[in-house]
């Protein structure tokens, strides 16, 4: 009876604890997807206001040149920093580690991002000369580049150090220069070419790098001189490097995959119907799946760092309750907004494209799905990212844009430009199965040793 008791008390602590461990894990996700919408709340209202703005100040072809272009250089920058980016945000050790890993990673990360600038910039140099593009063109589109990776990475080491404060003050400055330097731009120059759009863009990247890169040395040289006796040098930047590489050089491709999506649709578009098309299409998909995602996108920028954090420190059933956490909040978030979009959907096309447009009102609601289906993917896939499972994410994306090239050429042509949008809520669908299908359906699991291990 005694052992009874003294056993039933044991469970009795055992569940007391887990629920206090699971509404703290609650507290704290939701906090830091407070700080995160916070960053995303004026990129979203930017990019409402931006997206009918550059429209009206260059033109619906010029837009559609900017919004076929602009996917293109973000792709080529997935691809190239993309492994970096993801390497942190899956190994960044701890703030607090005594052991001076984190200054030795920091200069692993440094020098890897030179060497990723150096090559990408020289790569997309004799890409452009060879495809014999304007120089000013040329000019914008290395500049966004650049300009794209240094920002993406920094972003990235915020956020695995769990700083979303942070990252909310540079969201704010890039998307507001972002939207008011391209306008700057064309309005001084009078010059209503897409190009000085890209231009804005990349010095909106620049303006908000620069703070941080400022704020970041600063903060080494304090730790460094803190560090009695310690040498960051002791743990090898090359061990570093190789081991980001080897988890996320699938990553980056998956990235360039990815971002290759739009590139494909609206490529077809303009060529089976106009670059008009392709803008209107565009401007939707702008609104819809990167204006509208910032309500759900900050939970899994709050999740993605702390899913890795307790897994790395053997946390590993934290790290799975984190997931199902965040795909539960998505899902509430995204029945309320797609409510309130089905309702204001008329007024939302007219306002962004200026005109009544009966096929853009129908496409809109459909966009938002299929935002909101690759959003909740990026969570789903997270049990293959734990496993460093990238090739297998390489694969199931892979296939995805195989048959999303192959739909794009069989139904744009026949049903025209709205086809596109029922094309994303399908790619997202068939990358969501296949990704649940190689995890064993790890995203709803509770964590189970024996097969984790």
């Amino acid at each position: 009876m005694a052992n009874a008791t003294a056993i039933g008390r044991v469970e009795s602590v055992r569940g007391s604890l887990t629920n206090r461990c699971a509404v703290f894990l609650r507290s704290a996700l939701i906090w830091d997807s407070l700080s995160y919408f916070g960053g995303k709340v004026v990129p979203g209202f930017m990019g409402l206001i931006s997206v009918p703005v550059f429209i009206r100040l260059i033109g619906l072809d010029q837009y559609g040149r900017f919004a076929v272009t602009v996917p293109i250089l973000m792709a080529v920058a997935g691809a190239s920093s993309g492994w970096l980016a993801q390497g942190v945000l899956r190994f960044h050790p701890a703030t607090d580690d005594a052991h001076g890993r984190e200054i030795a990673f920091d200069r692993a990360v440094t020098r890897a991002t030179i060497t990723t600038v150096l090559v990408t910039s020289l790569a997309l140099a004799m890409l452009l000369a060879g495809l014999h593009y304007s120089l000013l063109t040329s000019f914008a589109s290395l500049a966004f580049c650049f300009s794209l990776v240094v920002y993406s990475i920094a972003l990235a080491k915020f956020q695995a150090r769990l700083q979303p404060a942070i990252v909310l003050r540079r969201e704010i400055l890039r998307s507001t220069a972002g939207f008011v330097i391209p306008v700057a731009l064309v309005a001084i120059t009078g010059r209503r070419h897409f190009e000085f759009l890209l231009l804005g863009q990349a010095l909106a990247y620049t303006i908000a790098f620069l703070p941080s890169s400022r704020s970041r040395g600063h903060a080494r040289d304090t730790g460094e001189s803190s560090q009695s006796g310690l040498r960051a040098d002791d743990f090898s930047s090359g061990q570093t490097i190789r081991q980001l590489w080897r988890f996320g050089w699938a990553v980056g491709l998956w990235l360039l995959l990815s971002q290759a999506l739009p590139v494909i649709d609206r490529w077809t578009i303009q060529k089976f119907a106009s670059y008009s098309s392709a803008g209107v299409y565009a401007s939707l998909y702008e609104v819809a799946v990167r204006s509208f995602s910032f309500l759900v996108f900050p939970l899994t920028q709050a999740a993605h760092p702390r899913i890795m954090r307790a897994w790395n420190e053997g946390r590993f059933a934290e790290s799975h309750r984190i997931i199902r956490y965040s795909v539960l909040a998505q899902l509430i978030i995204f029945v309320t907004v797609l409510g309130g979009v089905l309702f204001a959907a008329h007024g939302i096309t007219r306002l962004v494209l200026g005109f009544n447009d009966p096929v853009a009102t129908r496409m809109l609601p459909v966009l938002l799905v299929g935002g909101f289906l690759w959003q909740l993917a990026l969570l789903l896939h997270k049990p293959l990212e734990i496993a460093q499972r990238t090739g297998a994410m390489l694969v199931a994306m892979a296939a995805v844009v195989v048959l999303n090239i192959a739909a794009c050429f069989q139904f744009i042509p026949r049903f025209g430009f709205q086809a596109a949008s029922y094309i994303l809520v399908l790619s997202a669908c068939l990358y969501i199965a296949f990704t649940l299908c190689m995890s064993r359906f790890g995203a709803f699991r509770r964590f189970m040793p024996a097969i984790e291990h």
